[in-house]
């Protein structure tokens, strides 16, 4: 049995590691503030990323921001202080590629490697293996990985060297902030114009102006439902600061994305992080996505 270190136990790390049980493998998981769920889920809670290292045959992280990388892998309790001679590590959090690739260094020369492997998809998305995973890097690591890759959290595709796939989930996540700027505003203004709101959704549903944006933010608009958010824009905005940043290197000129940027910039500005996505219906309708209660 392949015993699978999975480090970040958080709205996506424990549905991954569910999943990595249900396939069989041997799961020790860690957490800063623990884990209950993942031993009543008959994983193992270890005490820090340094003893999930030690145990393991394949590593997976997903923690929030570049520091909670650093720290997990590079820190006094982190993973090189334990990494066993051969190890692969699946590092799943989307950070910027020059300080990801920098961590991979510090890894091959302690003896293991790192693979690039951000997911696209939402939470929900990851129990029932509806997520895509990027994986880049080396080839020969990643397929020596792949039985954990195929269980992780559904489809997963090799992108190439190391960063392609934190590139190519900028480009998934650059298209999700402009369709649903684009589908906030199709939906103000028919809600402006005083159209039916039902029969506007259910007649461009399956037309070409639609998107998967559409289909499944379009209700949550109409309704102003927005919390519980299976989509905060907490989790989305950072990725978008770094898009930014990784088109502005690229020399490329992005208007429509800033355009879209502009309105999540404001919709944090505005105290709404905790908000899923679809919340920015308000901000381009000039109303207060915090009072859902307003008349619709």
């Amino acid at each position: 049995m392949v015993r699978v270190g999975v480090i970040g136990l958080g709205k996506m790390g424990l549905p991954i590691a569910v999943n990595l049980m249900e396939r069989g493998f041997d799961v020790t998981g860690y957490r800063r503030s623990g884990s209950a769920e993942l031993a009543a889920a008959g994983g193992t809670v270890a005490g820090s990323a340094a003893e999930v290292a030690a145990g393991a045959d394949v590593l997976l992280s997903i923690v929030p921001g570049a520091d909670d990388v650093e720290e997990i892998i590079c820190g006094p309790a982190g993973t090189l202080t334990a990494l066993r001679s051969g190890t692969i590590h699946i590092e799943m959090s989307t950070i910027d590629v020059p300080r990801k690739a920098r961590i991979r260094e510090a890894v091959v020369n302690s003896g293991g490697d790192l693979l690039d492997c951000p997911i696209s998809g939402s939470p929900g998305m990851v129990a029932p293996r509806l997520a895509t995973t990027f994986a880049s890097g080396a080839r020969a690591s990643v397929d020596a990985v792949s039985a954990v890759l195929d269980a992780v959290a559904g489809p997963w595709v090799y992108t190439g060297a190391f960063g392609t796939g934190a590139q190519l989930k900028y480009i998934a996540n650059l298209l999700l902030a402009v369709h649903t700027a684009a589908a906030a505003e199709a939906m103000a203004l028919a809600r402006a114009s005083g159209l039916d709101l039902e029969l506007v959704q259910r007649t461009l549903d399956n037309s070409i102006a639609s998107s998967a944006i559409w289909k499944q933010r379009g209700p949550m608009m109409a309704g102003r439902h927005w919390s519980p958010a299976p989509g905060p824009i907490r989790t989305l905005h950072p990725i978008l600061e770094q898009i930014e940043e990784h088109a502005a290197g690229t020399g490329l000129n992005a208007p429509v994305f800033a355009a879209a940027k502009e309105v999540f910039d404001k919709a944090v500005a505005d105290g709404w992080a905790d908000l899923d996505i679809a919340s920015v219906h308000d901000q381009v309708s000039g109303r207060s996505a915090l009072n859902p209660e307003e008349s619709s």
